[in-house]
C-alpha cells in the first residue's frame, strides 16, 4: 500500500534516531538533569494559586476587577474634545445606554446616583473620568462597549493601576529557563506573567503525543490521537481518543518524547514548587497525536489540523474544547505550494480565527522549501540562542515570522547554555510511568522555539479578552509579534533573514490589550519607491496614498525582488483578497493598478504575498 508523505518533528535528537527521521534530525540530545525524587509526593499537590471568579491571580496581588476611572480619547474636532460639559455629557449617555448610570443600591443597601467628574486632560489629549462608585467588571465592559461604539471616540479604557513587576514564580529549576529570563536572549516572560497566565486559552499540541508527568498533568485537557498505520502508531490501534506518547524509535535508537517537552514548554504547571515553568502556564494544553515511529503522514496531520481547530472529521468526535492556537513543531520538505491539503487544513483553521504556528526546520536552509512553514496564514518561527543570534541550524528567509529561544552552541563554559529545558521523561524506548519516569529534559531546535510562540499567543489573547477586548485574529496575532519583537543581539546575515528579532511576551501581552488602530498603512509619496518589502506567503501589507484633486491618473504599482505578490486596490477603505475595488493578480511580482481620474482622496493598497516575497518595491504615481 502506498503512502503519503511522512513529517518529521523539528527538533535535533538523539544522533541514534538521525537517519530515520532525515533531514529534520540532527546533533543534540540531553537527560543530565534527574527528576527530584526527594519529597516529589509532598509538593504533587501543592496548593492552587488565588483565584476570584474564573481569575487566576499570580502571586499575592489580586488582579484589579473594579474602575471607577477611565480614560477616554475623543478624535480631533469632536465637541467632546473641546467642552468640558459636552464631555461630560456625552459620556453619561453611554453609562445610561450600559445601565450602570442613575441610581443603584449597593450591598450594604445604601442608594446611590452615579455621578462622573472630569479630572483633567492628558498630555496625550485624553480625558480622565472618575465615576461616583466603582463598577464591576461586567458593567466596566458595558460602558468601554458604548463609548467605544461612539465615532467620534478614538479609544476608551480604564485607568488600570500598575505594580511594581515582582512575580517570580517558586519553580526551583527556572535558573536553567534562561529563554524566559536572559534580558536580551529571553522572552520577557515574568513582565509578561504580571498581567496574564493564558487563562481560558486552549493551545493543542499536534506532535507525538504527551506522557503523564507531574508537572503537566494539571494543565492537560483532552486531545485524540489521529495515527491511523498501526506501524507508525505503535501501540496497537488506530484513531482513538488516547494521545498518549507509547514512543518514537527506529531501530536501535531510543524515543524523544519530543511532545511532552514541546507541551512542557506552552504549559508546564508552574508556582508549584516543582521542576520547571511554562510560557502560557495559566491556560490548557491540548495534546493531538500525529507523529510516531519514524515521523508522522500529511494526511493525518491535516485532520488533526481541522478537529484541533473546531471542524469536524468523519468518524472522529468534535472537539468539545477546540484550541485558539495550533502548535506544530513538524516539518517536511518540499514547499507548500506543493501540499495543498495542509495548506487547505490551515486556510480552514484560521477561517475559525485560529492561530497556526510552526517551527521553521533545522537544515540552515530557506523555509520556502519546507511545509508547513512555507505555508501561506501561519507563524512561522526561527531559533536563536542565548547569545541572541540566529541558532546555526535554523532554517530562515522571508517565511520566517518572528524568532523563538531555541538554542545554540555556545563558546560559554556552561554546557547547559545551549539547551532549551522542558519536560521529559527518563525512558528509552517506551515510557517509565511517571511520577518515576518523569525528568528535566534539554534540547535544542525550532521546534523548542515554536511553543514559546504558541504559549505567548495563547496570553495575547487571555489577556485581550480580560481587557474587554474581542479576540485577536491571526493576522492580528502576527502582526502585533512582528511589531514588538526585541532585536537580536546579533542581526543574522543579510542572506539569512529571521524576522524583526525575538519575540517579546511582556510588549505582545501589552500590544494586545489596546486597540487595533482602524487606519492603518504606511504613506506613500508620490514618486518614491518604498525598497526591500519582505514577507512570508499569505503576508499582506498595506501602505496610503493621499490624491489631490484634479490629478489625471494614479498609478499604483509593485516591481522587483523574489517571490510572487498580487495587489488589491481600495478608496478610503482598507481592500482584501476578497473585498477590494480594483486588482492586479499576475505571476511575480510586476504588478499595477492604474485608475483614470482618480477621485481626490486617500487610496490603500493592499501587497499580498502568493508565495514568500523580498525586496519587492512599491510606489504610488500621481
Amino acid at each position: 500500500m502506498k503512502k503519503s508523505t511522512r513529517i518529521v518533528c523539528t527538533s535535533t535528537l538523539a544522533t541514534a534516531v538521525v537517519a530515520a527521521l532525515s533531514a529534520f534530525a540532527s546533533g543534540y540530545f540531553t537527560d543530565t538533569t534527574p527528576w527530584p525524587s526527594s519529597g516529589l509526593s509532598a509538593v504533587t499537590g501543592s496548593a492552587a494559586p488565588f483565584a476570584v471568579g474564573n481569575k487566576v491571580l499570580l502571586g499575592s496581588k489580586p488582579a484589579q476587577a473594579r474602575f471607577d476611572r477611565f480614560i477616554v480619547k475623543y478624535h480631533d474636532g469632536a465637541v467632546a474634545q473641546r467642552s468640558t460639559a459636552a464631555l461630560i455629557n456625552t459620556v453619561n449617555a453611554a453609562a445610561t445606554r450600559a445601565g450602570v448610570a442613575g441610581m443603584k443600591t449597593t450591598a450594604n443597601g445604601t442608594s446611590t446616583v452615579l455621578g462622573l467628574q472630569h479630572m483633567r486632560k492628558l498630555a496625550t489629549g485624553a480625558d480622565l473620568i472618575r465615576l461616583s462608585r466603582q463598577l464591576d467588571q461586567a458593567e466596566t465592559n458595558a460602558l468601554l462597549e458604548q463609548l467605544r461604539a461612539d465615532p467620534a471616540v478614538k479609544y476608551a479604557q480604564p485607568d488600570f493601576i500598575k505594580q511594581r513587576a515582582d512575580f517570580t514564580p517558586n519553580d526551583p529549576r527556572l535558573d536553567l529557563q534562561w529563554h524566559y529570563t536572559h534580558p536580551s536572549a529571553g522572552i520577557s516572560a515574568p513582565a509578561a506573567w504580571d498581567t496574564t497566565a493564558g487563562e481560558g486559552a486552549v493551545v493543542a499540541v499536534l506532535d507525538t503525543g504527551y506522557l503523564d508527568h507531574a508537572d503537566l498533568n494539571a494543565n492537560i485537557v483532552a486531545g485524540y490521537d489521529f495515527i491511523i498505520d498501526t506501524e507508525v502508531a505503535g501501540d496497537g490501534d488506530g484513531r482513538d481518543a488516547d494521545a498518549h506518547d507509547t514512543g518514537d524509535w527506529v531501530g536501535g535508537g531510543r524515543s524523544s518524547f519530543h511532545g511532552t517537552h514541546v507541551a512542557g514548554t506552552v504549559g508546564a504547571v508552574t508556582n508549584n514548587g516543582l521542576a520547571l515553568a511554562g510560557v502560557a502556564f495559566g491556560a490548557k494544553v491540548q495534546p493531538v497525536r500525529v507523529l510516531g515511529h519514524g515521523g508522522g503522514y500529511t494526511s493525518d496531520i491535516a485532520d488533526a489540523i481541522t478537529w484541533a481547530s473546531g471542524g469536524s472529521v468523519d468518524g472522529v468526535p468534535d472537539n468539545t474544547t477546540p484550541a485558539e492556537v495550533l502548535n506544530l513543531s513538524l516539518g517536511g520538505s518540499g514547499s507548500c505550494s506543493q501540499d495543498s491539503v495542509t495548506q487547505e487544513a490551515i486556510d480552514g483553521a484560521v477561517s475559525r480565527g485560529v492561530t497556526v504556528v510552526v517551527a521553521a526546520g533545522n537544515d540552515n536552509d530557506d523555509a520556502a522549501f519546507h511545509s508547513p512553514a512555507s505555508c501561506k496564514g501561519v507563524i512561522t518561527v526561527g531559533a536563536s540562542g542565548i547569545d541572541g543570534a540566529r541558532s546555526y541550524f535554523s532554517n530562515y528567509g522571508a517565511s520566517v515570522s518572528v524568532t523563538a529561544p531555541g538554542g545554540n552552541a555556545t563558546s560559554g563554559s556552561d554546557p547547559n547554555d545551549r539547551w532549551i529545558w522542558s519536560l521529559g521523561n527518563s525512558g528509552t524506548t517506551t515510557p517509565v510511568a511517571s511520577p518515576d519516569g518523569d525528568r528535566m529534559v534539554g534540547m535544542i531546535g525550532t521546534s523548542m522555539a515554536s511553543p514559546h510562540v504558541a504559549g505567548v499567543v495563547a496570553l495575547m489573547q487571555s489577556a485581550a479578552v480580560a481587557a474587554g477586548r474581542p479576540a485577536l485574529t491571526p493576522a492580528q496575532v502576527k502582526t502585533i509579534l512582528r511589531n514588538t519583537a526585541k532585536p537580536f543581539t546579533v542581526a543574522p546575515p543579510v542572506s539569512k533573514p529571521q524576522g524583526p528579532g525575538i519575540v517579546n511576551a511582556a510588549a505582545a501581552v501589552e500590544a494586545a490589550t489596546q486597540d487595533i488602530p482602524v487606519d492603518q498603512g504606511e504613506l506613500l509619496s508620490n514618486r518614491v519607491a518604498l525598497a526591500g518589502q519582505t514577507g512570508a506567503a499569505g503576508d499582506a501589507k498595506l501602505y496610503k496614498i493621499v490624491v489631490p484633486a484634479g490629478k489625471t491618473s494614479l498609478n499604483l504599482r509593485t516591481y522587483g525582488g523574489t517571490g510572487n505578490v498580487s495587489i488589491y486596490v481600495g478608496y478610503e477603505r482598507m481592500p482584501s483578497a476578497t473585498s477590494f475595488d480594483r486588482k492586479s493578480a499576475k505571476p511575480g511580482n510586476s504588478e499595477a493598478v492604474v485608475i483614470t481620474n482618480p477621485v481626490a482622496g486617500t487610496y490603500y493598497l493592499s501587497v499580498v504575498g502568493e508565495t514568500a516575497f523580498a525586496n519587492v518595491s512599491v510606489m504610488g504615481l500621481y
